[in-house]
């Protein structure tokens, strides 16, 4: 296998598994092991939340180094769960560069969870997140109807190419809105206990689980932008909820 085609397989399961939710520490030693594995005399591998870069040395073959930016990341632990796998039959057997590449195009390009299932995720954790909190069979379905539009509005938004940051504040507000709303209606009394189950589907868990792992693994740059992210999604979501709040809750007796 050449350096060029060594890079390119490294480089391409290290973009799958850092835009799918791998934390840095995972992303770098995986592509460390791939290197080795192929026949690369040394690798030198940095990653960022947005950014790899790798540098790859053989026996007599210049050194060859490569940038790759992140744009896209989302959660998909599947893929993530098949590139390790990949990375781990790559390290115990040979396996041709053609081969390699076709695995990794079909891991890159499975597809994810049907649709109307993503849908009725986000419905259920927001009525189940409800009850767990103390809202009764009533307050629940108020929650499934939270997490179905603000899995919509979330995925329209998405498609628009609108900032993250936006995406998680009308999340909030959605959640916010339909319960003031309910509440004002007289469905029901623990409008605060369906907008913290509502909003259990936009909490960052991924990211602050990966934050702390990257931190404990002595990766204090990716840990800290990670943990910085976490903390700009839930002020997102707090801005979202407090305007329903501020201007409804008055014209419904709140």
């Amino acid at each position: 296998m050449t350096i060029s085609q060594l890079s390119h397989v490294a480089m391409e399961m290290g973009v799958i598994l850092l835009s799918n939710g791998a934390e840095t520490y995972r992303v770098e030693e995986s592509m460390h092991r791939i290197c080795l594995a192929l026949g690369a005399q040394e690798a030198e591998i940095f990653c960022v939340p947005t950014t790899i870069i790798i540098s790859i040395t053989m026996d007599d073959t210049a050194p060859l180094t490569q940038t790759r930016r992140i744009h896209t990341r989302i959660t998909d632990l599947t893929k993530v769960d098949e590139i390790n796998h990949l990375s781990r039959k790559i390290c115990y057997e040979a396996i041709p560069y053609d081969d390699l590449i076709s695995e990794i195009g079909r891991i890159n390009a499975a597809p994810s969870y049907p649709y109307v299932l993503q849908v009725l995720a986000f419905a259920f954790i927001s009525q189940m997140f409800t009850l767990f909190f103390g809202g009764n069979l009533q307050d629940s379905c108020i929650g499934f109807v939270i997490g179905i539009a603000t899995k919509l509005l979330m995925d329209l938004m998405g498609r628009l190419e609108t900032n993250s940051f936006f995406i998680n504040m009308i999340g909030g507000a959605i959640a916010a809105l339909v319960a003031v709303t309910a509440s004002g209606l007289g469905l029901t009394t623990q409008m605060n206990t369906i907008i913290i189950g509502s909003i259990m589907t936009l909490v960052p868990g991924l990211v602050i689980t990966n934050a702390i792992r990257d931190i404990i693994a002595g990766d204090y740059l990716s840990g800290l932008t990670k943990g910085v992210e976490a903390l700009l999604i839930a002020a997102a979501i707090a801005a979202g909820v407090a305007v329903p709040l501020s201007l409804l809750r008055p014209f419904w007796g709140g």
